[in-house]
């Protein structure tokens, strides 16, 4: 017998978590969703500190690599993609941060006016729920739970305090008027656990009969009549099937595997999937190019005095905080250990910032693998809005081979030239006074890494993904794009795209707010709803603020 739902959503990601939820709020509406990954939620998994444990563990990631990046010393670079409910919302960094005004209106500019801060801010206050409160910028009664952090060790309370001492302003929410400044963080955090867009939308939408969500379900192929999307073929326990749409397909795979499953489809460049013998359905060479990501570098120092994580992080120290957390979701465990950040301009000819930079009180990579053995603290410096472009291809025409990805990080000489900006502008405010009682040495890239040459050397050789691919199935009007305004696949029928994938241009921000907002747009789009009031707030300028800031308020807990 022929299957079929109004709805198949593909992939229980952060968008499609939203998707499945919301679609179902109507109980004449069915949906199916399937997802490559498991149910299972382990205890790990639910300790925001515990990042080091998914990205070591293929049975929850995608745990994809890419080919040889050309200028990053041919290195393969690690970019892991959540293989579970909850998509990579499951196995992230759980920074809440939603971008800055301007690369809404960017994405909008003349061709897309309905992507505009103004129309996309309802829906970030819509799904939000924030423990101070709501205004005109923040949600209070949404699913998703949002806290700010709260930053008790004095290390994150020197380096907000070192930022301020380097003329930087203070912002009392990141979120909110002023994107731009240093300030504690938001996270999606609630009650101590990490919350994933399965435990704020998915898990209690499965209540719903008309609601069917298929795990470990590989999905290999949209299947066509002619150019509109009927339905998908996918495995599951060993047995492949074929499942139809009365509706429509929702493609919410990501930035990775959203364009490597329009090109198993036969959606995408004709002269690619000739390569692989993969019948054409659309020649749409857009698929799968534009790949963005924000470039992460770090800078480590040693610590003085014994008032890092470091004693959390291994051993005894580390089965205490875990004890700890089992028994009251508290301590540094009920942390991801990202409490202060801040968003800056790498030179005054930027208009708004382009830098992103994080502190942590522990000298690490966030799989644990390059650690320091010792106290010592880091500074991440991430280029927000990189000018180089990648790709991702098919390696094969088997939907269980990775695809082929490459980022090209460092690609253009604006890139590079950030870089030794971003190094320069961390190290002073590392430099600062609020530092002297703890600053023992920088480990890296080191105090004899000074030249041009010597700093992009470094990045080169260190530099890491900061998780953030976007933009493989660009929203937009020309022909290199992928979707339009209403994420409709352009030039096929009942197909429509709902990720990260979307973004015409990386926001400057942590992705998975914007990701989010995306799928609550999106739903209200495939709906038929009319889509909410836009609203227009003031936003902070630069070129108005006195010192300290705008609006700058006295700093909770600095010195």
């Amino acid at each position: 017998m022929n299957e079929s739902h109004d709805y198949i959503v593909i992939g229980a990601g952060s968008a499609g978590c939203v998707i499945a939820s919301r679609l179902t709020e109507s109980a004449d509406t069915t949906v199916l969703m399937l997802e490559a990954g498991r149910a299972h939620r382990p205890l790990m998994s639910r300790i925001p500190a515990a990042l080091d444990y998914a990205l070591h563990d293929d049975r929850y990631n995608w745990y994809y690599w890419t080919d040889p990046e050309p200028y990053m010393d041919g290195r393969r670079v690690y970019c892991p993609r959540g293989r579970a409910l909850g998509g990579s919302s499951a196995i992230n960094g759980m920074m809440f941060i939603r971008g800055h005004p301007l690369d809404f209106d960017g994405w909008a500019g003349n061709d897309l006016p309905e992507w505009s801060y103004a129309h996309c801010l309802p829906y970030f206050k819509k799904y939000e729920n924030y423990d101070r409160g709501g205004d005109d910028y923040r949600g209070n009664d949404g699913p998703l739970h949002v806290t700010v952090a709260r930053p008790d060790r004095e290390l994150d309370r020197a380096f907000l305090e070192a930022a301020l001492q380097a003329g930087y302003p203070y912002s009392e929410d990141n979120n909110g008027y002023q994107h731009e400044g240093f300030g504690v963080t938001d996270r999606t955090i609630h009650r101590g656990e990490r919350w994933s867009t399965a435990s704020a939308y998915l898990r209690p939408a499965m209540r719903r009969d008309n609601l069917e969500v298929r795990v470990e379900a590989l999905t290999h192929r949209i299947l066509f009549d002619g150019r509109r999307a009927v339905g998908v073929e996918y495995s599951r326990r060993g047995e492949t099937r074929r499942v139809f749409a009365e509706r429509e397909v929702i493609l919410c795979g990501g930035a990775i595997n959203s364009p490597q499953l329009l090109l198993l489809s036969g959606v995408g460049d004709a002269d690619h999937l000739r390569e692989h013998d993969v019948p054409l359905v659309q020649h749409l060479p857009g698929v799968g190019r534009n790949l963005q990501d924000h470039l992460d570098l770090r800078v480590q120092v040693k610590c003085r005095q014994p008032v890092s994580v470091y004693p959390s992080t291994r051993g005894l120290g580390r089965l205490a905080a875990g004890m700890r957390w089992l028994l009251t979701r508290k301590g540094v465990a009920s942390s991801n250990l990202f409490e202060v950040a801040g968003y800056i301009r790498s030179n005054d000819r930027v208009p708004y910032p382009n830098l992103q930079s994080g502190f942590m009180a522990a000298a690490a990579s966030y799989d644990g693998s390059k650690s320091y053995p010792g106290h010592g603290y880091q500074a991440h410096m991430d280029l927000m809005r990189p000018t180089s472009r990648g790709r991702v291809k098919l390696a094969s025409a088997d939907p269980r081979r990775a695809p082929s990805i490459v980022f090209n990080y460092l690609q253009t000489e604006s890139d590079r030239r950030e870089v030794i900006e971003a190094l320069s502008l961390t190290r002073e405010i590392l430099a600062q006074k609020a530092f002297e009682p703890y600053d023992d040495g920088e480990i890296s890239p080191g105090a004899d890494v000074t030249s041009d040459e010597d700093v992009l050397a470094w990045a080169r050789a260190t530099g890491e993904t900061e998780y953030h691919p976007t933009s493989t199935c660009t929203m937009g009007t020309g022909n290199d794009t992928v979707v339009d305004g209403a994420l409709r696949v352009h030039s096929v029928e009942g197909l429509r795209v709902v990720d990260a994938s979307i973004m015409p241009r990386v926001v400057t921000a942590n992705t998975n707010s914007a990701t989010i907002m995306i799928g609550e747009k999106a739903a209200d789009i495939i709906a038929g709803r009319p889509p909410l009031a836009a609203l227009y707030v003031p936003v902070y300028d630069p070129k108005s603020r006195v010192s300290g800031g705008a609006g700058a308020a006295p700093h909770p807990g600095t010195a």
